[in-house]
């Protein structure tokens, strides 16, 4: 059996009794939730975790310091009764993958794109919750490397799926006079075995960095708040279409 613990804003958080109860004391500090939905039914929710801050993932803190560089998330889906792939399982799921768009306006490295799939290159899958990105399944450790996250140690989360995210952008890539501007979309996708992949409900959020011009350069972060979206948007969709590193016509055409 599960034991259960309460997170920030009432969710419910079932954790493993197989797991020493001191490594739960850090719990997951809500910023946000989305609903998820297909054919606008609700299969679960998305949450968004209260953001930090981090100087090129070093010193992560939850309130910003002078020379911070990027921000920090946790963002989980937690599929209900009618989502969960082991109960009613409406929209016919095999498993949940999580599923990252990338927008920025700053100067790019040979071969990416202002508008790009959020994984590296030489991955043969879109999703962001696979190796070597931080993510977790079922009830799990946060990952081991806690440098640019605002706890120390490996706390336990339990989700469907979840993926931690911290970003960060450097003065060298600004743009002289211009603010640097990073935007994510993220979105829950239905993976199915022998059908078509289902693109659900996302939520957007990213940060930016005012330009301060002379020998400061750039501020710190300022957190752009989570919005939630009912579905991709189409810049979403355009940029898988477009995209020429990692191709993901799923939704489209079946592999």
């Amino acid at each position: 059996m599960l034991r259960s613990t309460i997170i920030a804003s009432g969710l419910l958080l079932f954790v493993s009794p197989l797991i020493p109860a001191q490594l739960t004391a850090e719990e997951l500090l809500v910023g946000k939730t989305c609903p998820v939905t297909f054919q606008n039914q609700a299969v679960g929710i998305l949450v968004f975790s209260r953001a930090w801050y981090h100087s090129s993932r070093s010193n992560a803190a939850y309130i910003p310091g002078d020379n911070a560089t990027g921000v920090g998330l946790e963002i989980h889906f937690f599929s209900n009764d009618a989502g969960d792939t082991e109960q009613l399982n409406l929209p016919n799921c095999d498993r949940y993958r999580i599923l990252q768009v990338r927008h920025s306006n700053t100067r790019m490295v040979p071969g990416e794109h202002s508008s790009q799939i959020d994984v590296p290159e030489q991955f043969l899958a879109p999703f962001y919750d696979n190796d070597p990105l931080e993510y977790g399944r079922g009830v799990h450790q946060v990952p081991a490397d806690d440098h640019d996250k605002p706890w120390h140690g490996r706390p336990v989360r339990a989700s469907t799926v979840a993926i931690y995210d911290t970003p960060f952008v450097s003065d060298f890539w600004g743009t002289e006079g211009e603010n640097i501007d990073v935007r994510f979309e993220t979105c829950v996708v239905c993976q199915r075995d022998l059908h078509y992949d289902a693109l659900l409900s996302c939520g957007q959020w990213g940060y930016q960095r005012s330009y301060m011009g002379g020998m400061t350069g750039w501020a710190e972060p300022e957190f752009q708040p989570v919005q939630c979206l009912p579905q991709p948007t189409e810049r979403f969709k355009t940029t898988l279409n477009n995209s020429n590193r990692i191709e993901y016509n799923y939704w489209l055409h079946w592999r």
